[in-house]
């Protein structure tokens, strides 16, 4: 069966001409459609086993025009035009406000149970970076009675946030947006590292130069757009980022080294925690997706003590983690135990023990560095807002890594494997990046179904073809699983050596000091029976 082409990305009107009329564009077809359009071979049937809803085969084959080549010449008398403006930034469209609800202060509420049908602590309207909006709304849910505690060190860490912020603006001149701030402070790292690795790619020239481009004015920060720099040089005006572009330009660039593309990732640091990062955020990288957990102490937490007399069970919080399916363990900070802890006061105000100890865990983490945390035990569960209810009918108890934030700055959450070990998961690719876990069978799930149109990856791109990259996802599979027994073969037989050699080595060195205390005993034997000098006499 012919593969269909994929779609040429849209581009805005003017984007480039080329040099010479036009070509017509041509059709693809597919021989399996032709024949079905002529009622010589059915359509494929999709089997029940298709939990997940994917579209059809037959679906994803649509005709689509073959991409035009890129002319070079266009290309090179557009690299002075500015997109600036021109384009929108790839993010979601702000929602209105949600409806507000509050309680008397007679009557505050305090557990999600409680809660009214609809509420959450979610403010899907303000933008990320607008602080001081979000520490507003923070102060009025404080006002409303309904889980002010949350609101309360949500405010705490917004009002930390901030004043972090301040500190970082006061680093640079006045007037530079938060952004451009940002970038400048992840610039000023990578230029560091460069420097102590002698400059072997050639770079420092470009963070040099885009750094003082930055700070002039001269270059701004924009979603979407990118700038192409090569040994220190600024390419051309800011422009959206596409691979047919970038392949020519690298080339007429001698590429391989001092080559720099400017924009392609967010201004801060990515997060590199060996994940592959469920709904993603406005304003972080695309691929890093968030979900709420609830947690709370464990009720052994909760017995009553000369110096703790709780009323209730443990009030459960819910808490945003990264999506994080490389971490061996879920991972919180030190405040968010006190928060725990704080929620669960007694009346007397006097706060609970903290969670139970298990030990202490070492991690590696991607830099390959090896860090220690404290282990503590919590329960867990997930909320579903729709329904007003827990996903599980009980709260799981697991090991949890505690940073300690008290003197450090305070780390992301990350969610580790609890949620898909408990709740099934399942994804579309539609662009949207959700994740939807549920303790239904994904065949029961509300999974969306992805069209062609929906699928053209952001970065990398990928084959449209299901059937292409299942073949491939299979063989990686079982790649994997074979290197990994291999590996886990070799690591037995070189644990079993190391075992044989360290016992022999033992039994030698024992048999050696035997033998050495056996001649030792014999010798002071044989010295004690030797008759001494008869006293006075000559020696």
């Amino acid at each position: 069966m012919d593969r269909s082409q994929r779609a040429t990305a849209q581009k805005p009107e003017g984007h480039y001409a080329a040099t010479t009329s036009p070509t017509k564009k041509r059709k693809t077809s597919s021989t399996a459609s032709s024949a079905r359009k002529k009622g010589k071979q059915k359509a494929e049937v999709q089997h029940e086993e298709d939990a997940v809803g994917l579209p059809l085969r037959t679906l994803l084959l649509a005709l689509t025009p073959a991409p035009e080549p890129l002319d070079p010449a266009a290309l090179a008398l557009d690299l002075s035009n500015s997109y600036e403006g021109q384009i929108s930034p790839p993010t979601l469209p702000l929602p209105e406000r949600q409806p507000r609800w509050s309680q008397p202060a007679t009557n505050p509420i305090l557990r999600l149970e409680d809660t009214p049908k609809g509420w959450n602590d979610k403010e899907p309207d303000l933008h990320p970076d607008d602080l001081d909006a979000r520490i507003a709304r923070c102060r009025e849910r404080i006002g409303d009675n309904i889980m002010s505690k949350v609101f309360e060190f949500k405010l705490r860490d917004l009002l930390k946030e901030q004043k972090n912020r301040v500190k970082m603006m006061a680093l640079e001149q006045a007037g530079l947006s938060w952004p451009v701030v940002q970038r400048l402070q992840c610039l000023k790292g990578t230029l560091a590292w460069l420097q102590s690795e002698n400059d072997k790619y050639d770079l420092v020239g470009n963070v040099t130069n885009i750094m003082a481009a930055y700070r002039s004015g001269q270059l701004r920060w924009n979603p979407g757009l990118v700038t192409y720099w090569s040994k220190g040089v600024q390419l051309c005006q800011p422009r959206p980022f596409g691979w047919d572009e970038f392949d020519i330009i690298n080339a007429q660039h001698a590429g391989h080294t001092g080559f720099w593309v400017e924009g392609l990732e967010g201004p801060g640091p990515g997060r590199q925690m060996l994940e592959w990062v469920a709904m993603p955020w406005l304003g972080h990288p695309i691929f890093d997706n968030y979900m709420d957990i609830i947690l709370r102490l464990p009720q052994s937490n909760m017995y009553p003590t000369a110096s703790y007399m709780p009323t209730e069970d443990s009030i459960p919080l819910s808490f945003p983690f990264l999506d994080d399916t490389g971490a061996c363990a879920m991972q919180i900070n030190q405040t968010d135990v006190q928060d725990l802890m704080y929620y669960n006061i007694d009346r007397f105000g006097n706060l609970p023990p903290p969670p139970p100890l298990l030990g202490s865990m070492s991690v590696r983490i991607a830099d390959g560095t090896t860090v220690s945390f404290i282990c503590r035990r919590l329960d867990v569960n997930m909320w579903d807002e729709p329904s007003q209810s827990y996903l599980d009918t009980v709260f799981n108890p697991i090991q949890v890594m505690i940073h300690d934030d008290t003197t450090t700055a305070t780390k992301i959450r990350l969610n580790g494997p609890w949620p898909r070990h408990r709740m099934y998961a399942a994804s579309a690719p539609d662009n949207t990046r959700y994740t939807y876990f549920s303790d239904q069978h994904p065949r029961s799930m509300n999974v969306p179904t992805a069209y062609p149109d929906q699928m053209i990856s952001l970065l990398p791109e990928l084959s449209l073809d299901p059937a292409a990259k299942a073949a491939k996802a299979v063989k990686v599979v079982k790649s994997t699983k074979a290197t990994k027994a291999a590996k886990a073969a070799k690591a037995a037989k070189a644990a079993k050596t190391a075992k044989t050699a360290k016992t022999a080595k033992a039994a030698k060195t024992a048999k050696t000091a035997k033998a050495a205390k056996a001649t030792k005993a014999a010798k002071t034997a044989k010295t004690a029976a030797a008759p001494g000098p008869a006293a006075g006499g000559a020696p």
